[in-house]
């Protein structure tokens, strides 16, 4: 452990009012006599109980801190560390991925230990912390237990002698009640199991969570820098126990099969609160489970983060000091339109401005905004918040989403009396955007009085610039991208433990940012074609998505692949 860890761990307790400086005098004594790291000798004289001793080392390592005692650990990862090298370095594989395996460890910062636990497994190896007991009980019943295995996973015996598997194949010939679901969920392999889902996603940086049942098996998958990525995955006949137990700790009904269902649950890290919004839905074969990961502890981006132009990103700038008008931001989901609004609103976020949004749901919470969520089963739409909130004396306005035609026409009217409003559309394009609210019926010389700048956006991942390839594009490529004919060096994807073997690692915006100049505003009031909007915008400097995308490539920051994936038409 590096140096002066110990006291670093002790001085938080006595901090946080755990122990005493007298209770340390004692401690310090004992190990004078003795030997041995304080933080033992803490617990082993009762001044603080194991458990809380693990969250405090956690939180000195940022770590994760996890409890073994009835984590269910599928045998094929058990088989990937023997018996005699996890009793040697006191440490127990606890889940993997294709390219990483998590290990519990009493000392995460071994790095001898991981290293060549990677050489052995050839994955990278993710440490989490636990305590040298939990470790040794672990390895005393994980690898030399008599219970039995089946589909790679440990059976628990019931009370009343039935085993686990029995429970679940009689829950997948009949349809199980209420009852025998709750205790289903309520079994400790099904909640040791969710928690290392959960646990693992987040340490994969996933932004969602698939839970999926198909005929004969049931498929688990991580979103990844917004692409799916198949994991190791339970038998089927564990799915109703999973499904169970995420809908309890989400505050839904697990007696409801039939119907949709939404949800949310919280889990405490160190240093951080991870919200999850989970999602049922009936399918052929089962319920399927989305969970959408929110670390609230995140910070947003900033403007300058997003990945915009400096020539647009200071244009934009000056259209956020504008005190009326509409802004829009365009892309399909999990394009990250909502961060560009966030950090547009935090960037005008100041005492002299009244700030209100309405969000659905809300993801972020920003102090100086007043955020509200919707609620349609109370009767809190769009339309009916928008409504109030302009009674509210606001001086800029943000609508979560454009769906209908009242929602738009309200929102134009504020921007043409006084309001600074933002608000998304769901269109392929920046110029496409002005047809959508022609479609709902909005009238031409409204949209082209209030909107004065329309976003279009995508995500690209980033090449991992540990891995990545360099080479020369052939002469084709570079006709087919319509560059000039220039010597260029691209990059295409490698793979390393340090990007998971995707070849990528993290994301960055591509922007096509129009704005509304005097011509446009005349194709707007006429119903112009969309073409004729586009190439006027062109005129003025805008900047398809495409060739934004492939101005990335050119850069070396993503691979052309990666650009045609994200602006695919």
């Amino acid at each position: 452990m590096r140096r002066g860890f110990s006291a670093n761990i002790v001085g938080q307790l006595v901090e946080d009012g755990l122990i005493t400086e007298e209770n340390m005098d004692h401690v310090r004594k004992i190990r004078e006599e003795r030997g041995g790291k304080l933080e033992d000798i803490i617990v082993e004289e009762g001044f603080v109980d194991a458990d809380d001793m693990l969250s405090y080392r956690a939180l000195a390592l940022e770590t994760v801190p996890i409890h073994l005692e009835n984590l269910m650990i599928p045998q094929e990862v058990l088989a990937l560390v023997p018996e005699d090298v996890a009793g040697k370095y006191r440490l127990v594989p606890i889940f993997r991925t294709s390219t990483v395996l998590t290990v519990a460890m009493a000392n995460p910062l071994d790095i001898n230990t991981i290293d060549d636990i990677e050489r052995m497994t050839r994955l990278r190896v993710v440490p989490m912390i636990s305590n040298q007991r939990e470790i040794k009980e672990a390895i005393n019943r994980l690898y030399r237990s008599s219970s039995e295995v089946v589909g790679g996973y440990l059976k628990k015996i019931q009370p009343n002698g039935q085993k686990l598997e029995t429970v679940y194949e009689n829950m997948e010939s009949s349809a199980p009640d209420y009852e025998n679901l709750e205790q289903l969920a309520e079994d400790a392999p099904i909640i040791g199991l969710v928690d290392v889902i959960i646990r693992q996603a987040i340490e994969d940086q996933a932004s969602d969570i698939h839970i999926e049942a198909y005929q004969d098996r049931v498929r688990v998958r991580f979103r990844v820098d917004g692409v799916l990525r198949e994991v190791e995955s339970p038998p089927k006949n564990i799915h109703p126990g999973i499904v169970a137990r995420i809908k309890i700790i989400s505050n839904m009904d697990i007696g409801e099969r039939r119907r949709p269902q939404d949800g949310r649950m919280k889990i405490k890290m160190p240093n951080k609160t991870i919200t999850l919004r989970v999602s049922s839905l009936p399918t052929a074969f089962g319920e399927k489970i989305v969970m959408r990961i929110a670390d609230e502890s995140k910070t947003m981006f900033t403007l300058n983060e997003l990945g915009m132009p400096s020539g647009v990103l200071e244009k934009y700038t000056q259209a956020l000091e504008s005190p009326r008008g509409m802004i829009l931001v365009t892309g399909p989901t999990g394009s990250g339109k909502t961060s560009t609004l966030y950090a547009s609103l935090n960037r005008i976020n100041k005492p002299e401005v009244n700030i209100v949004s309405i969000e659905d749901p809300i993801e972020y919470l920003i102090s100086g905004l007043n955020q509200v969520e919707i609620n349609v089963k109370a009767g809190r739409t769009f339309p009916i918040l928008l409504r109030s909130i302009v009674r509210q004396d606001p001086d800029i306005i943000m609508i979560g989403e454009i769906r209908d035609f009242e929602t738009a026409e309200l929102g134009v009217e504020a921007a043409l009396t006084g309001h600074l409003v933002f608000s998304t559309v769901h269109t392929n394009d920046a110029p496409s955007t002005i047809s959508r609210l022609l479609d709902l019926d909005v009238e031409p010389f409204l949209i082209s009085a209030s909107v004065t700048c329309i976003i279009a956006q995508r995500l690209v991942r980033l090449l991992c610039p540990n891995c990545r390839k360099a080479y020369k594009p052939k002469p084709e490529l570079i006709e087919r991208l319509k560059l000039p004919a220039e010597d260029y060096t691209f990059y295409e994807k490698g793979g390393c433990p340090i990007c998971g073997n995707t070849g990528y690692k993290g994301r960055t915006g591509v922007y096509e940012t129009m704005f509304v100049d005097n011509e446009i505003r005349e194709l707007t009031a006429l119903k112009a074609d969309v073409r004729d909007i586009q190439e006027a915008a062109i005129k003025n400097g805008m900047v398809t998505l495409r060739k934004a995308a492939i101005d990335r490539v050119i850069e070396g920051v993503t691979s052309v692949e990666e650009a045609f994936r994200a602006t695919a038409e």
